[in-house]
């Protein structure tokens, strides 16, 4: 019989499990921590994001210093550095602009259609296409979690203009986080701390024009006085009347929320950002069937039965999109090829039989032994 090695930690199969399980984690944690910052009064997501940057920026010179970082052997260009680090500032940026504009079952619309409008910009921009048995489970995938997430879509011009930037922003950053590891010769790692300075620099330009001062009349208090801006929480906290603890909460954010990068960075640089959805939709399913088990709540009876009904076919695309995935990097048959017709699993993956199997034609057309015979001689 033939031996299948398992995968390893040192394989890239390995790691990028390992890399899948901490992303996760990382991001169920984040945002539970996160939403304790944001409930003792600091709800300022791009100042936030400025302290996890540099929080970063620090954490790899101080492994730089101690010769435990290695700098990458192929220097990325300063325009490289800046036009992936504004793709992901902007991201989170425009992101949250959307769910403020729009319902949030247009922002779980927005979400899930980075997955079609990534597979479209590398198949035109960079000419990477996948098949249609990939896109089948996709499909599923993305059916299922809109069935689940999405109850209603209230649309607006101006959030669909931000929700359309959103999804092209993100599925850039996550493109580039990917295609920029490979043209350089870098780490996730290494690509994280190239670009953590302008990430810094970006989200700490926008928390100073967005967040850091009154700019609209719902943000002053009783007495006319700012009210909801970092600087009046600022103010607050050194009177002493913000919670206890909210700095050491804050800090806690920084260590999850390079955890969650070092994470995306080193899964989509060990597979793609295709794959690096797929396992945040996973992780939507996950939250939602916890939600569930843990927290039942009494709410409308249809909405709960969309709810299991879109996970079961979400959670169905995923294990289908990762059977094929496995099938693929192993070169063995895969489930559809065994359960589907020959026309139906020819149409599905044109490459694969692209040439037929003789055992397909055979009966189809006469044999006739004298032709080997009469056709022996050049042409």
């Amino acid at each position: 019989g033939t031996f299948t090695a398992r995968p390893t930690l040192g394989s890239p199969m390995g790691a990028a499990t390992w890399y899948a399980i901490g992303n996760v984690l990382s991001s169920v944690a984040i945002v539970l921590v996160n939403k304790r910052v944001f409930a003792a009064g600091f709800h300022f997501p791009f100042t936030l994001s400025f302290f996890h940057f540099c929080f970063t920026v620090v954490f790899y010179r101080l492994l730089l210093a101690c010769n435990l970082f290695e700098l990458p052997s192929s220097p990325m260009p300063e325009a490289d550095k800046f036009k992936v680090a504004f793709a992901g500032v902007a991201s989170i940026g425009f992101m949250n602009v959307s769910l403020s504009l729009n319902s949030v079952g247009f922002y779980q619309v927005t979400k899930l259609t980075i997955v079609p409008v990534t597979l479209l910009i590398n198949f035109y921009m960079y000419t990477v296409s996948t098949t249609h048995k990939v896109k089948l489970s996709l499909l599923i995938l993305l059916a299922g979690v809109g069935i689940a997430t999405v109850s209603d879509v209230d649309l607006r011009p101006l959030g669909l203009a931000f929700g359309v930037l959103a999804v092209l922003s993100t599925a850039m950053f996550q493109i580039w986080q990917g295609t920029k590891q490979k043209e350089y010769g870098m780490s996730g790692t290494q690509l994280q701390y190239s670009v953590s300075f302008y990430q810094a620099l970006s989200s700490c330009g926008l928390s100073l024009a967005v967040e850091s001062f009154c700019l609209a009349p719902q943000q002053l208090d009783g007495r006319g006085e700012c009210s909801d801006s970092t600087m009046a929480f600022l103010s607050q906290w050194r009177a002493g009347r913000v919670p206890d603890g909210i700095v050491g909460t804050i800090l806690a954010t920084c260590f999850l929320a390079l955890l969650v990068n070092w994470c995306s960075f080193g899964l989509i640089g060990k597979t793609s950002p295709i794959t690096f959805q797929v396992v945040g939709h996973a992780k939507t399913c996950l939250v939602l069937i916890g939600g569930y088990v843990f927290f039942p709540v009494a709410g409308n009876a249809q909405q709960l039965y969309n709810n299991i009904a879109g996970v079961t076919v979400a959670m169905f695309g995923v294990v289908l999109y990762g059977h094929l995935k496995h099938a693929s990097s192993e070169g063995k048959p895969d489930c559809l090829d065994s359960c589907c017709p020959a026309p139906i699993s020819r149409c599905l993956d044109v490459n694969k039989y692209a040439t037929v199997s003789p055992s397909e034609t055979e009966g189809l057309t006469r044999h006739d032994p004298d032709d080997s015979k009469r056709n022996t001689g050049p042409d």
